[in-house]
């Protein structure tokens, strides 16, 4: 907020679209005057962001200063002929941004947004992980009648995301387990380590670390009188889908098993096809998109040298950025995260053992619109294990036109989620039902 003497009328709701060379983004602020005090709110409709807090804001001399903290970005424009023309600075890097006045448009639907009153119990329930000993917190959903019931739990994808599996102005798993839930499945689905009322556990966590999480989870959902122990099993989304299969291998009382969109090989080969099928679907030129897989098939390379991301990688991967021509305000983030502890334990571990060692039924599900775990990558070595195996009870199915999210998309990507009202196929929910009636 900002005390601010108002030459011309700021207020209103202000658009302007970044140019990120194959793709455009649309920013939308909300600026509002009240006695004197100014304050903004930020929209990014394609990526279903809305109401990001404006931490500071000023108007004086026909110039706008707005910071967005929890963006680590800025935006600085000059008002002239009724528009505000500037720059939007993020990370180190500035783009221009002219901002016009318009009308706010309504959020999207989201038709499958679970509505009360629900044919079943609702309980806010917590647990912990006695190996780290903080506790995490949930919402189990429990159908009406007797029981006891089949029941899962719910493990989300990568990165910190609430009990809902949140994105997008999308909450897939409350829609799954309310789904579930009124076809006779308990469901418990909980935040993830330091997110909403969940405690942080060790900051360094990676997802050997967060499988521990899951598997208190499956504990607590265990001495649930409510469930039938013999037929809980666990669903992983994305990180989520070879999670599940780490636990049931170390635990012989998880039941059944679904992977939803989950890889089952190494990170650095999921994100080698992932950057190329995002950047061929924004528009990227194929030499750009070429010159992106060598420079990042090397970085995962040099990664794979050392068994902990410390100096001498530090050093070493620095160095071959630096040799083909990389800023270091780009490549000092880069190499922060690809040496963060959860991405380097992502990039160098193998699902494949452990979907090969679990005997357990598996519905394996993946989209062909998927251009984050992308389906012709993950589902034949699947196929190859369940052929190997002779694994009858490994239903794998590829579904056609279903994104990472397993909306129905137009083109698969990331930006696209916000703007589809879906939140997860209805084929997908019936799906995951049949194949838990199905388990004896």
């Amino acid at each position: 907020m900002a005390n601010v003497s108002i030459a011309q009328d700021i207020t209103g709701y202000w658009k302007g679209t970044l140019n990120l060379g194959p793709t455009e983004l649309e920013l939308c602020f909300d600026i509002k005057e009240a006695d004197g005090v100014l304050s903004a709110t930020l929209d990014v409709p394609a990526q279903g962001a809305y109401d990001i807090p404006v931490t500071s804001i000023s108007y004086e001399m026909m110039k706008l200063t707005m910071e967005i903290a929890p963006l680590s970005a800025t935006f600085e424009g000059t008002f002239v002929l009724n528009n505000i023309t500037g720059e939007f600075t993020q990370m180190g890097m500035s783009l221009p941004l002219t901002l016009i006045k318009g009308e706010k448009e309504a959020k999207p639907k989201r038709p499958q947004e679970p509505q009360p009153p629900f044919p079943y119990k609702s309980e806010d329930v917590y647990f912990k992980n006695t190996r780290e000993d903080f506790t995490l917190a949930g919402t189990l959903t429990i159908p009406e009648g007797d029981g006891p019931f089949p029941a899962m739990i719910l493990i989300s994808g990568s990165g910190p995301q609430n009990r809902d599996e949140e994105l997008s102005n999308h909450r897939p798993f409350a829609v799954i387990a309310d789904y579930l839930s009124r076809n006779g499945v308990a469901v418990l689905r909980y935040d993830d380590r330091g997110v909403a009322s969940s405690e942080a556990g060790k900051s360094d966590g990676t997802s050997f670390d967060i499988s521990y999480d899951a598997e208190a989870a499956f504990d607590y959902l265990l001495s649930r009188k409510e469930v039938i122990p013999s037929l809980c099993g666990i669903t992983g989304h994305s990180e989520g889908g070879y999670i599940n299969f780490m636990i049931a291998q170390r635990r012989p009382d998880v039941a059944f098993l679904i992977s939803l969109a989950g890889p089952a090989v190494t990170g650095a080969e999921v994100l080698k096809l992932q950057q190329a099928e995002i950047y061929r679907g924004m528009g990227m030129p194929e030499p750009m998109v070429e010159q992106n897989r060598v420079v990042s098939e090397k970085l995962f390379a040099i990664v794979d040298k050392y068994d902990t991301p410390d100096e001498n990688f530090r050093k070493e991967a620095l160095g071959y950025l630096a040799s083909v021509g990389m800023p270091d305000d780009v490549a000092v983030p880069m190499i922060d995260q690809y040496g963060s502890p959860w991405m380097f334990y992502f990039l160098k571990y193998d699902p494949a053992p452990a979907i090969r060692e679990v005997t357990i039924p598996a519905l394996i599900l993946n989209g062909t619109m998927d251009k984050q775990v992308v389906s012709s990558q993950s589902l034949p070595v699947f196929r190859q294990i369940a052929e190997e195996r002779g694994r009858d009870n490994m239903k794998i199915v590829e579904l056609e036109g279903l994104n990472h999210l397993f909306q129905h998309a137009k083109t698969g990507l990331p930006t696209e989620y916000g703007t589809i009202e879906e939140t997860i196929s209805e084929e997908v929910l019936k799906l995951m039902l049949d194949f838990v009636n199905s388990i004896k």
